[in-house]
């Protein structure tokens, strides 16, 4: 039977029945298909709707006449279901067409209204399973005792379900353990071994709404049970089986929307209990110096235990600890098999607080990236859920969220303020950065940004990392940075993964070496399938130390910038002494005076701006990266300079000159990003 429900419903009928009525000048009526008169214009039926019903038709519109007065019926039709009609009151067959047009915009705006409403509901039990997320925590820090903590989970559970009992069973070695919302100690003939092991052999959330659905799950079940929502719980690398249930639900059955709060909850519990357990055992080795170490099994429990197997791309990942425990994370997600969904993120803090909220960040973005929504909405969810959590917290989440197409070829991701991922080209040999495409989540005034997408190319490779890698400190305090890491994926970019992602974390543990401090660091590999055909990689230049530099891009400053770069210069362990030395300096000052001299003629043709740049000493030369934001130029534009002495041409030396003395030469320039000149000179054989 079709009735109106809600107070907007309501509103949408008089709205359409008065624009009806100052258009046609005739009264407009709501016809259940009982033929019950549900509402009118003015409020008042004024026909016999079972009279009515008798002769207007389910599938179109119908003219007729009853009580001397004509009536235009148009049926309300949804998925090929009539749910009522509209009735015209004295309406003339004109008005026909404009009846049929009303009764299908009525439809939509009730089937938008409906699916606004499912959202609404949606977002009320993410808001309820935060708040529950939160109590559960805040229990968790008030108390060490495990079974009133886990008592006080049961009850806030209870309360946002509203039923009349639940329980968690936990079952160790030799022992039955457990609480209930309403009485201290647990009755063992009703929530005992049987129920549990049905529970743990179901490996599922049950669901029954029934006494006789109960009763096959719960043969001991009283009569008084009615309706059961339970689940077991994964104790992790425990001798321990775990299960949690509510009973009788207050007045209603158990909903889709209780069994995903109660399975998300369902994590949490497990890894109180896991945690309780493990710090149990650490206490009676050492106290509160283990306690950096249970956070760390914390987060090590919600990481991904092997690689998932999709066709057309291979993988590699490593995370290294810190000295502190810290929040990296990463997950993979299959929802078919042509589409993987990767999540890296980083929660800010270090210590138990950093790996609890890690592991609600996690859950919650797997939460959403089941349900295949693109990555800035997988975010956007996130943060509408997380956002109070982590601003009580203090802290904040960087993430990256990427899905790739395996069949089109096709890389969609967003970023939540997280480190710029790296997509090296196999095609061209050069690097594009993947970066952030909105705030990080828990910030405040977060806004959502769309998603990109990008095309991916047989041979391409992309590394995802967290801050751990491109912010380790050196003893002396020296960043690792993203141009060192750039370098190496570059260099080494026809390496398989594994190998890429091992020469990285050498790389990063050399450089660190003994440094106190460090956070953690993860590092993400994937390379598109089949390869391309391979180039041969060249030897690797080991980076023994590398310095940044800025200056303002005018000529009064060349002479400093060449002084400062070329005193680093001389900082190489192995530069050559005596004149051979002095030499290699020289040729650097030449290309260094040359280079900067083309930025602040030509790309800044005398305006204001900046040079920026980095030197890198390596264990066989020097690297030299100058950046500025001026106007690009195509390199190869330039001629190469005429030697006939009678016909000299202006310009073009100084880019020959450099090209002649420098080893390696490469001129980038990217619209809004600016240009790069990156050169090398290697040392000369000894």
């Amino acid at each position: 039977m079709f009735s109106l429900t809600t107070p907007q419903q309501f509103n949408l009928f008089n709205n359409l029945a008065k624009h009806w009525q100052e258009v046609t000048g005739s009264e407009l009526l709501l016809l259940s298909t009982e033929g019950e008169v549900v509402t009118s214009s003015n409020g008042m039926p004024s026909v016999g709707g079972p009279e009515i019903l008798k002769q207007v038709s389910p599938h179109k519109l119908t003219f007729l006449t009853y009580s001397q007065q004509n009536i235009l019926a148009a049926p309300l039709a949804q998925d090929n279901q009539t749910l009522g009609y509209l009735l015209a009151l004295g309406a003339q067959e004109r008005d026909a067409s404009l009846l049929e047009w009303g009764a299908e915009t009525f439809v939509a705006r009730l089937t938008d209204a409906d699916a606004l409403q499912n959202m609404t509901d949606e977002l009320i039990g993410a808001w309820d399973q935060l708040e529950l997320i939160y109590r559960v925590t805040q229990n968790l820090a008030l108390t060490s005792d495990l079974m009133a903590a886990l008592k006080s989970i049961l009850r806030e559970l209870q309360k946002v379900v509203d039923t009349e009992d639940g329980f968690i069973l936990l079952q160790r070695p030799n022992s039955l353990s457990g609480v209930t919302c309403n009485q201290e100690d647990i009755d063992k003939t009703l929530y005992n071994e049987t129920l549990l092991n049905s529970l743990v052999e179901a490996n599922r959330v049950v669901v029954c709404n029934d006494a006789a659905t109960c009763r096959h799950i719960w043969p001991q079940a009283p009569d008084y049970i009615e309706n059961l929502l339970a689940t077991p719980l994964t104790i992790i690398e425990e001798d321990a089986l775990a299960a949690i249930g509510l009973v009788n639900k207050a007045n209603k059955n158990f909903t889709a929307g209780d069994a995903k709060l109660l399975a998300a909850l369902a994590q949490q519990a497990a890894t109180i209990i896991k945690n309780f357990l493990t710090h149990q055992k650490l206490i009676v080795e050492e106290r509160l110096s283990r306690e950096l170490e249970i956070a760390a099994e914390i987060q090590e429990s919600f990481r991904p235990t092997k690689l998932p197997q999709v066709g057309g791309i291979s993988m590699a990942v490593s995370s290294m600890p810190a000295s502190e425990v810290g929040g990296d994370f990463y997950d993979f997600i299959t929802t078919d098999d042509r589409h993987l969904t990767l999540v890296i993120g980083d929660v800010s803090g270090k210590g138990i607080p950093a790996a609890m909220l890690t592991s609600v960040t996690r859950t919650m973005l797997r939460v959403e990236a089941t349900r295949g929504e693109p990555p800035h909405k997988i975010i956007q969810q996130a943060n509408s859920v997380l956002h109070q959590d982590l601003s009580r917290a203090d802290s904040f989440v960087t993430v990256f969220v990427a899905t790739i197409d395996t069949f089109d070829g096709k890389l969609t991701y967003a970023s939540a303020g997280h480190t710029p991922t790296l997509l090296w080209r196999a095609e061209t040999q050069e690097i594009e950065q993947l970066k952030a495409t909105s705030p990080p989540v828990g910030i405040f005034g977060y806004q959502e940004g769309a998603s990109e997408t990008v095309d991916l190319h047989p041979g391409d490779t992309l590394v995802f990392y967290t801050d751990g890698i491109t912010e380790a400190h050196s003893p002396n305090n020296d960043l690792f940075g993203l141009n060192r890491l750039t370098y190496i994926v570059k260099s080494r970019a026809n390496d398989s993964p594994e190998a890429l992602q091992q020469y990285i974390q050498s790389e990063v543990v050399n450089f660190w070496r003994h440094s106190s401090g460090r956070d953690d660091a993860t590092l993400l590999i994937v390379k598109i399938l089949p390869h391309a055909e391979a180039i041969e990689p060249q030897d690797i230049s080991t980076i023994i130390k590398a310095a940044d530099f800025l200056y303002p891009a005018d000529t009064e400053y060349l002479s400093d910038i060449s002084q400062h770069i070329c005193a680093i210069c001389r900082e190489l362990p192995v530069l050559p002494a005596g004149s051979r030395g002095d030499d290699f300096i020289y040729l650097i000052e030449l290309a260094i005076s040359e280079i900067c001299t083309n930025i602040m003629k030509h790309a800044y043709a005398g305006s204001n701006g900046e040079i920026r740049g980095q030197v890198t000493l390596l264990n066989n030369g020097i690297q030299l990266d100058f950046y500025d934001h001026g106007i690009g130029f195509d390199p190869n534009s330039v001629p190469k300079p005429k030697s006939d002495p009678n016909n000299l041409t202006e310009g073009g030396y100084g880019l020959h000159i450099v090209r002649q003395i420098m080893d390696v030469v490469s001129y980038n320039s990217q619209p809004g990003e600016g240009n790069h000149w990156h050169l090398i000179k290697f040392l000369p054989p000894s």
